[in-house]
């Protein structure tokens, strides 16, 4: 896949944000997450929960998390309809007036939303369903991303032995070069063939 280390340097950027200090008094990132969805809502556009809120519908076990990562259909209106909620709303990405993510702050909430603007997140939001990101592409996320979280993410979700789609995990391993993070968290999890687990 061309242009995939400068693809994965921002998924990564995307998924690595310092904590806001706009917010002293933070909700519970779930409540976050239904602010942020009755907002997309009125918006009309497609969203699918991500990151650990999405990471905890799979896990063997749960973790603390602090905001709630949404990975959202691109448009200007979301912006914009956050503000006029009472939003403090900050731009991320190369190109400002076609953001990779939205920073958005205020009522306690910490919401990230991540557009769908490259091939891969426009698949993993098109495979989604009841609103959260699929066992496969929550995988390939931290796969990307993988700080300590991410990696115990992978381990937690391999951990409570659901079944998934290996060769899917394989295949966007692949073009995001990361392979060897995927062999390193099967080795971990002693998954021997992933064949066993499509």
């Amino acid at each position: 896949m061309s242009g995939v280390p400068n693809m994965r340097s921002r998924l990564f950027e995307m998924t690595t944000k310092p904590p806001s200090s706009s917010c002293s008094a933070v909700r519970e990132p779930s409540d976050s997450a239904s602010a942020a969805a009755d907002v997309l809502d009125r918006v009309g556009v497609r969203w699918a929960l991500m990151g650990a809120l999405a990471a905890l519908r799979y896990r063997a076990t749960a973790r603390m998390t602090t905001d709630a990562d949404l990975l959202v259909e691109p448009s200007p209106a979301v912006a914009e309809a956050f503000e006029r909620e009472g939003y403090d709303v900050q731009v991320a990405g190369e190109d400002r007036s076609e953001p990779d993510m939205l920073l958005v702050r205020g009522k306690g909430d910490r919401i990230d939303i991540v557009f769908a603007t490259v091939e891969y997140l426009k698949q993993a939001l098109d495979r989604a369903t009841t609103g959260v990101l699929t066992l496969e592409d929550v995988i390939i996320q931290k796969l990307i991303a993988w700080r300590p979280r991410d990696r115990d993410d992978i381990a937690s979700i391999l951990d409570a032995g659901h079944r998934f789609d290996a060769r899917y995990i394989e295949d966007w391993a692949a073009a995001w070069e990361v392979e060897d993070r995927w062999a390193e968290a099967k080795r971990r999890a002693g998954i021997d063939d992933p064949a066993e687990s499509s």
